[in-house]
């Protein structure tokens, strides 16, 4: 059953895709192909006034790419959609074992 941590008008994570509305097409990225996940904040320039001072980056590796999940100026929400991302990614269904190994791990480095 489909579960549905955060839903925006710029974004929706569920137990099954993290959805992301960026003005045209929608990029979708399956919650089962996320690893990786890190945070990056960047720094704006002084000369550049109109904009925020810092903006919040979370990126992730995708099907084997780099790619931005997500970017907000608002340390509240982004901390929510990282909040959602979490807790898709740690209830994801556990890939079953490949024969080599013995642990009975999963092929993704744990969140944080």
């Amino acid at each position: 059953m489909r579960r549905v941590y955060y839903r925006s008008y710029d974004a929706e994570i569920s137990s099954e895709a993290f959805i992301r509305e960026t003005g045209g097409d929608p990029e979708t990225y399956a919650i089962a192909d996320i690893g990786d996940v890190a945070i990056k904040v960047v720094e704006r320039s002084w000369w550049e006034p109109w904009r925020a001072k810092q903006v919040w980056v979370l990126l992730a590796r995708y099907q084997g790419r780099s790619v931005t999940l997500y970017e907000s100026r608002e340390p509240r929400v982004f901390n929510m959609v990282t909040r959602a991302l979490q807790r898709a990614l740690e209830e994801r269904p556990k890939p079953p074992p490949r024969h080599h190994d013995t642990g009975g791990g999963t092929p993704f480095r744990p969140w944080g």
